[in-house]
């Protein structure tokens, strides 16, 4: 099994770090600082990472995707729901289907058909009181129900996609129309699975939360090869750089006590490893439903 170091990128320390995307696009990272309401923006020059924008939302944000047309700007899972971020930093909203609800918004991602897909939490973490959205011009269409702590997405193919409710400890694999199975389980002595990516092979990259680690999984569960990070909390990853061979880190001290900061000084940083694999381009967000 392959075993990678990483590296700090960018030593400013987030609360939660969450949701790194590669925009091909303008070669950027995004990423947001979750209950901050933060999105930023940054380039790369390895090894470090120069941020060009930070974007304050006023409220949670728990992932962003670059649109097509890059005039558009942006597509958030905000606070309680979706939300265009503007060029010019305007937040305006589209759907808010967790208001009222004791729930937040958490991680998403675009699929190959350009639809923006994203989950929810109960702030509580009530077991199964958060779903699983679709975003369709300004309406939230739930696919999934009876979901905990939605997390990692990653597009096997247009039709199908890798899905992680934490609390399962296990990769599900899910139908467009919302039909889902195990694809594999994860053992607890190596984390609670969170974000993901998928590489150029079809492997898969799961962030481990509690886990000091990214673990590279074969569509079977087999473990492939791991990325040992100097934080517990590890929240996400992605593939960037103008290669694809760079994975970016995400981590958090969310929840610490000031000792527990302290003693872990990496917490909340971005990390980044050159890795032997090729990512795949993020897919960006085509807003045309929007649009009478």
């Amino acid at each position: 099994m392959r075993t990678y170091q990483a590296q700090v990128a960018f030593d400013e320390r987030a609360d939660h770090a969450e949701g790194p995307l590669w925009d091909d696009v303008r070669g950027e990272l995004l990423w947001v600082d979750l209950d901050a309401g933060l999105v930023r923006r940054a380039t790369w020059d390895s090894p470090r990472l120069s941020v060009v924008a930070t974007y304050s939302l006023g409220e949670a944000a728990g992932a962003v995707v670059p649109c097509a047309d890059p005039a558009d700007g942006w597509v958030v899972a905000s606070e309680f729901g979706f939300a265009r971020l503007g060029t010019d930093g305007s937040l305006r909203k589209l759907a808010e289907p967790e208001r009222g609800r004791h729930a937040r918004m958490n991680d998403g991602a675009a699929d190959p058909r350009g639809r923006f897909w994203a989950g929810s939490m109960a702030r509580d973490r009530a077991p199964g009181a958060a779903s699983l959205y679709r975003l369709e011009g300004t309406e939230a269409v739930r696919v999934l129900a009876d979901v905990t702590i939605s997390n990692g997405l990653a597009w096997r193919n247009p039709d199908e996609f890798y899905y992680i409710d934490t609390p399962t400890q296990r990769v599900d694999l899910v139908t467009a129309d919302g039909r889902r199975e195990p694809a594999f389980a994860i053992d607890p002595g190596l984390g609670a699975p969170d974000g993901m990516t998928i590489d150029a092979e079809g492997a898969l990259w799961v962030a481990l939360w509690d886990g000091s680690a990214v673990v590279r999984f074969s569509p079977r569960g087999e473990v492939l090869a791991r990325v040992d990070v100097p934080a517990t909390q590890v929240s996400s990853c992605c593939f960037g750089g103008p290669d694809l061979t760079t994975l970016f880190v995400t981590t958090s001290q969310e929840g610490f006590t000031p000792e527990q900061s302290a003693a872990e000084p990496h917490a909340g940083k971005l990390f980044a490893v050159e890795t032997d694999v090729t990512g795949l381009p993020a897919d960006r967000y085509r807003p045309e439903g929007e649009r009478p």
